[in-house]
């Protein structure tokens, strides 16, 4: 191992009172670490990679590539979710790709044909190869488990069921009615997205870079100064921000800020903030009192990662006569974010490797970072849960 390969000595994430620091700087940039990571967090906790509404007919299906795994989500004829691998179990080749609507995913190779739950329907010139069981093959399935209208996946079979742990964010969450909402938009990120995956999280969840990486975008929308961090209960973290400090005028603004009917159950604090959701290891949310926002975050390497935000807004919003204009408003307010937040990533990644980097100490709008490492720190110390 190399000297700097932080897989070499357990870390340690000590308590706030100590003096907050996060993740040594090897942490996103080591293969070794990466591959620990992936062993140990990836393959075995619950995964957000997507919404219900996404595939939302019998037979509707969405294809993602996770950890290098080609999966497909669908809806099968019952009106069951699945998570498959969509590949044959015969020369594997892809069955499907892309996103669409099918009855059966045929093999372009062979075809193969399976049913939307996996099972194999069809194998041509099949019936006199010995041992071969049609009945017993079929595309290997995922567990999955739906949370509040979003699609968790793990790759561990014995993984603890994931809404217990939860159960204290949905009580959070539970005015914004997140299992009804529509998503209307997808952005992807399509530049080339060259930072740790955990350089996101930590990017996303703290309000502290507002005052210089967004200060005439995000800075006048949502103060850092006004934000608190919750102590959560759960494996996530919660960030509120005052938004917009309380103006609710109807006019959009430049950076996106829209003017979508608000939430008919908020409160009058929902009404005027924004929370923050990191679901550990990678779902990333923004609840605003007209809109949700989530990242679709897959990482590719210690140095990469894939990502995708999606916009969902509560039932017939989208009908309104104003609605596609408001929505053009939104996307390009939030690329001119996504803009800043690229170069910082990438210039952050950069310093990461720097033998003079170090952990610093955090500042108090940075304690949802904290508590991102000590959650890492946990699931890497050694192989049991």
């Amino acid at each position: 191992m190399r000297a700097n390969d932080p897989t070499a000595e357990p870390l340690h994430v000590g308590p706030w009172e100590e003096g907050p620091r996060g993740l040594p700087p090897a942490c996103y940039t080591s293969p070794e670490f990466y591959a620990r990571e992936t062993e140990r967090i990836f393959r075995r906790d619950w995964l957000c990679v997507g919404r219900v509404d996404e595939v939302g007919k019998p037979g509707d299906y969405l294809s993602l590539d996770l950890l290098g795994e080609p999966l497909v989500i669908v809806r099968d004829g019952a009106g069951e979710i699945r998570v498959l691998s969509r590949i044959c179990r015969h020369r594997a080749m892809p069955v499907v790709s892309g996103t669409g609507h099918a009855r059966t995913f045929v093999c372009p190779y062979h075809t193969w044909t399976y049913a939307l739950d996996g099972r194999l329907l069809g194998a041509p010139e099949m019936s006199q190869t010995p041992g071969f069981d049609l009945a017993g093959c079929r595309l290997p399935s995922l567990r999955r488990e739906i949370w509040e209208g979003f699609v968790f996946v793990s790759f561990d079979p014995q993984a603890p069921a994931l809404g217990p742990s939860l159960t204290g964010l949905a009580t959070l969450c539970r005015n914004y009615d997140l299992a009804d909402l529509t998503t209307v938009r997808s952005v992807a990120f399509d530049m080339d997205c060259g930072w740790n995956w955990k350089l996101m999280c930590e990017n996303f969840m703290e309000p502290y870079h507002h005052i210089g990486t967004h200060r005439h975008s995000l800075e006048p929308l949502m103060p850092a100064r006004r934000s608190v961090t919750l102590d959560p209960d759960g494996p996530y973290a919660v960030v509120h921000m005052r938004y917009r400090e309380g103006d609710r005028s109807p006019e959009p603004d430049r950076w996106g800020a829209s003017a979508l009917p608000v939430g008919e159950r908020l409160s009058e604090e929902e009404r005027n903030r924004a929370t923050l959701l990191h679901i550990f290891p990678t779902g990333l949310l923004t609840l605003l009192p007209d809109h949700v926002e989530f990242y679709r975050l897959f990482p590719e390497g210690p140095t990469r990662v894939r990502l995708e935000k999606l916009i969902c807004v509560p039932p017939g919003v989208a009908t309104r006569a104003t609605f596609e204009a408001e929505m053009a408003q939104m996307v390009k307010g939030f690329r001119a974010i996504r803009d800043e937040d690229v170069a910082i990533c990438r210039a952050v990644q950069e310093g990461l490797s720097s033998r003079f980097a170090e952990p610093g100490r955090l500042c108090r709008l940075e304690k949802a970072i904290w508590q991102f490492a000590r959650y890492v720190a946990a699931r890497v110390a050694d192989g049991a849960r």
